[in-house]
C-alpha cells in the first residue's frame, strides 16, 4: 500500500469514527478538544492497516512509524451554526500553533522523518463557512501546498467539521536562516 493509499484511507476511517462516535458529538457540541481521542483513534487505524511499529509521542511528534511524522491539531472555531452551544472560542490562536507546528516540523532536517503530516479537524465548520478561508490560507502557505478537506458530521448531534490532512515539505535551501 502506497502512503497516500494509507492517508486516504485513514481519512475516510477516521471519519468514519467520528460519526459513529455520540460522545464526540457531546465535544462538538461544548466546542471542547479532543485531541487525544484523535490519537488513540490514528494508532489504531494504523495497527489495523498493517503498521507496526507506530510510536505516540515520540519527541515533539504526535504519531510516527518508520520514515512518517504526524502531528495532530483540532480546532475548535466560535462559528455559529444553531446547534453547537454559543461559546468564545479562540480559533485565531488554534490556527498559529497549527501554523507554529508546521514551521518547527519544516525546518527539522531528520533522516528519521522523510515525511511529514500534519492532520487537523475544524469544527464547528460547514462548507458554506466563508470567515475560515482566510485562516486556511494561511496554513496552506505555511505547508506550501493545499489541505485535503473531508467534510463530515459529529455523530448524534448533526454539528459540521472538516478533517484536514496536510503534507509538510521540508524548508527550501533558500529560506534557511545561516
Amino acid at each position: 500500500m502506497e502512503l497516500q493509499e494509507l492517508m486516504d484511507g485513514t481519512a475516510a476511517e477516521l471519519i468514519g469514527r467520528i460519526q459513529a462516535s455520540k460522545g464526540l458529538g457531546v465535544f462538538a457540541k461544548r466546542r471542547a478538544k479532543f485531541e487525544g481521542w484523535l490519537k488513540v483513534e490514528l494508532i489504531d487505524i494504523l495497527l489495523k492497516n498493517g503498521i507496526q511499529n507506530v510510536v505516540p509521542e515520540a519527541g515533539l511528534v504526535d504519531v510516527s512509524f518508520g520514515n512518517v511524522a504526524i502531528e495532530l491539531k483540532t480546532v475548535n472555531t466560535n462559528y455559529r451554526d444553531g446547534i453547537a452551544d454559543d461559546l468564545i472560542r479562540p480559533i485565531t490562536m488554534n490556527v498559529k500553533d497549527i501554523i507554529e507546528d508546521i514551521r518547527h516540523h519544516r525546518g527539522v532536517k531528520s533522516e528519521k522523518f522523510a515525511f511529514k503530516y500534519i492532520v487537523f479537524i475544524v469544527f464547528p465548520l460547514g462548507e458554506e463557512q466563508r470567515g475560515w478561508q482566510a485562516h486556511l490560507n494561511k496554513i496552506q502557505d505555511a505547508l506550501c501546498n493545499e489541505c485535503r478537506p473531508h467534510f463530515f458530521k459529529f455523530g448524534g448531534s448533526h454539528i459540521s467539521g472538516c478533517l484536514y490532512f496536510g503534507e509538510v515539505g521540508d524548508l527550501p535551501v533558500w529560506d534557511t536562516v545561516v
